[in-house]
């Protein structure tokens, strides 16, 4: 059975590989492998201190633990699961036990292996005993972390599908993306490790985590403890046991959430009141039942407040609390993007505001209004409170303005890039249980970032003016300021919206029932995006790019920029204020010229790609006229067929 589902496994990759897929496996695998080397080299290094390279281990394989728990889970299903056998008459264990070899037989897998081979290299300095422990314990590790992505994954999409299930996956998502956006403290704790070591909690924490249990057998053999030896190997394998009961108890149908939310009764669904009659009150009541009901819209509305509220945290370890003011600004910025694909959540749903022409201002007005109903209350508690935590009146007017020009600019961006930027997802109904089963979104939240911190920038900057010129007014303009932006952000980019769902309403939801965005060679405006044609290379240039902008620009570059403008010693940990007084300010500037160049760099890709989708157009328009001029079928004459000229 082991080796049938191997086979099976091999073959079901084999004929799904296509060039996209075989890129970006090639690009993580050799991201991957530069991380398993960089890892052995790690079990190489010497330090002053002897318990420094144990802590550095313990980290790093709670590093790749991590990683493999959050991967596979939010990367969607594996191409072999339980639920593809549901109906053969195999017994569970025996599956599982299939599916875990199935599951070793891959890239990640033989990456993961190679970077515990560290253990066995910082066996080999204590001893030939701690080698001999350190085979088994590596083995362990490995199995471990295989099963725990499985169960996880398995549990979290169960969860998802229910509003508290909602939360739980929502909050555990933004804690990933909070580490991974602040995984370049690396470099500055690397810096502080090699001149103070670990704290001695936070290096008892570290030991005592699963996947440091073999490195803690590796040790104790090396200095004859028996106990300690044994101890934590026994340990991993009632560990492994556990979680291989566990996913094999996982792999039958699941029954932990509803999959259908429960409606009102007919009371509570009857419509009241004068503004229920109104087509935006009836928009606004369905959306709001929406937000109320959808476990998807429950994650929208978790991640940015947890995402906001735990990136705050990490500066309260060094007793800084000068982000505190600024969480209600971030969850509005947060959940501008995380909320961007609103038409996209609701699958083919489109067509019921299709049926009443003239009705598509209500339908995004009552959206807009919707999202603020939601987040207005949420942003401005957090604001209030982040203040009265960090105790600090001059930062009133900077969240204030901040939190402002978030909200109203972040509700005209997340309607324009619904409809402009739609990606498709699956009907609520038929959504799988994984949490990120509703299209890849990655590009229409990066955009969505940027654009609403582009209307919070009018009045940040008035703020800055203010504080630099030394301007009490001037500071205090910032508000009024973000009120005006914020305004005109709602209403024009709002309009915008309306009209081009009224325009290319039935070309969304053709996109939405088939994936495959529509094209008229004789309307240009209708050239598929650029997101949809960009190869797997040009991608990586420009998300990497963005990357670097984002890096450089945001916490390197303007974040230390204030805290040297408030004239606090906070160092946090920001390269600009840990080198001498006289490069502080170049290197505040240099980063903040590496975010502009970064974010250059990503326009510059995207514009040369939007230049062939143009230049693939006309040509495409060129034949079609030259058929029409020889008087013979379009379909005839343009290579590549009717598909070529119609679908992108």
């Amino acid at each position: 059975m082991v080796g049938v589902l191997i086979r099976m496994r091999l073959a079901v990759l084999r004929n799904t590989a296509t060039g996209d897929k075989m890129a970006w496996a090639a690009a993580g695998g050799t991201v991957g492998l530069c991380l398993a080397i960089a890892t052995v080299v790690l079990a190489f290094l010497d330090f002053s201190q002897p318990k420094m390279l144990m802590d550095l281990l313990a980290v790093t394989f709670g590093l790749w633990a991590l990683g493999w728990m959050a991967g596979p889970t939010f990367a969607g299903e594996p191409p072999l699961g339980g639920q593809h056998f549901l109906r053969q008459p195999i017994e569970r264990r025996t599956l599982a036990f299939g599916l875990l070899a199935a599951g070793l037989v891959s890239v990640t897998a033989a990456v993961t292996l190679l970077a515990f081979v560290a253990l066995i290299v910082f066996a080999a300095r204590l001893g030939v005993v701690a080698v001999l422990v350190s085979l088994p314990a590596v083995v362990l590790m490995l199995l471990l972390v295989v099963l725990l992505s499985r169960v996880v994954s398995l549990l979290f999409g169960a969860l998802a599908r229910s509003r508290v299930g909602g939360v739980v996956t929502a909050t555990v998502t933004a804690a990933m993306i909070a580490l991974a956006s602040f995984s370049w403290v690396i470099f500055v704790g690397v810096y502080l490790l090699l001149e103070y070591g670990f704290p001695s909690r936070l290096s008892t924490f570290l030991r005592w985590l699963p996947s440091s249990w073999g490195l803690l057998s590796v040790e104790a053999a090396g200095r004859g403890d028996i106990g300690w030896t044994v101890g934590p190997l026994l340990g991993l394998c009632a560990l492994v046991a556990v979680l291989f009961l566990l996913w094999t108890r996982l792999l039958g149908p699941q029954r932990l959430a509803r999959a259908v939310v429960r409606g009102s009764s007919a009371e509570r669904a009857a419509p009241r009141g004068r503004a229920a009659r109104s087509d935006l009150g009836a928009f606004y009541l369905k959306e709001m039942r929406t937000w109320a009901r959808d476990p998807l819209r429950t994650q929208n509305a978790t991640l940015p407040a947890a995402f906001s509220i735990i990136s705050a945290l990490f500066p309260l370890i060094l007793d800084y609390t000068g982000f505190l003011p600024f969480i209600g600004a971030a969850t509005a910025l947060m959940a501008a993007s995380t909320c961007a694909n609103a038409y996209g959540q609701d699958g083919t749903a489109l067509w019921m505001t299709l049926m009443l022409p003239g009705r598509e201002r209500a339908d995004v007005r009552a959206r807009q209004l919707a999202w603020l109903t939601v987040f207005t209350p949420l942003t401005c508690v957090m604001t209030v409170v982040g203040t009265l935590v960090h105790g600090d009146a001059a930062l009133v007017p900077w969240a204030v303005a901040g939190n402002v020009a978030a909200l109203g600019g972040g509700a005209g961006v997340l309607a324009w890039i619904a409809v402009a930027g739609l990606v498709p997802g699956p009907d609520p109904h038929r959504a799988k249980n994984t949490p990120l089963d509703h299209g890849d979104v990655t590009g229409q939240s990066f955009v969505a970032f940027l654009l609403t911190a582009l209307t919070a920038a009018p009045a940040l900057g008035a703020a800055l003016a203010g504080h630099l010129l030394d301007l009490t007014w001037l500071l205090r303009a910032s508000v009024p300021v973000a009120l005006v932006t914020a305004v005109a952000g709602y209403v024009l980019l709002g309009d915008l919206a309306a009209r081009r769902l009224r325009d290319r309403g039935p070309e969304l939801l053709q996109l939405m029932r088939t994936g495959k965005r529509r094209t008229s060679v004789d309307d240009l405006a209708d050239t598929p995006s650029a997101f949809q044609t960009m190869p797997p290379r040009s991608q990586f240039l420009m998300w990497g790019s963005m990357a670097i902008g984002i890096l450089g620009l945001f916490p390197q570059g303007l974040v230390p920029l204030g805290i040297k403008l408030s004239g606090s010693d906070a160092k946090v940990w920001f390269l600009a204020l840990y080198v001498p007084d006289f490069w502080q300010w170049p290197v505040v500037a240099g980063m903040i010229l590496i975010g502009l160049a970064g974010f250059g760099g990503m326009l510059g890709v995207y514009l040369s790609e939007t230049r062939k989708v143009k230049e693939r157009a006309w040509k495409a328009l060129r034949i079609r006229e030259a058929a029409e001029r020889a008087g013979a079928p379009e379909a005839e004459q343009a290579p590549g067929g009717p598909d070529r000229l119609t679908h992108a």
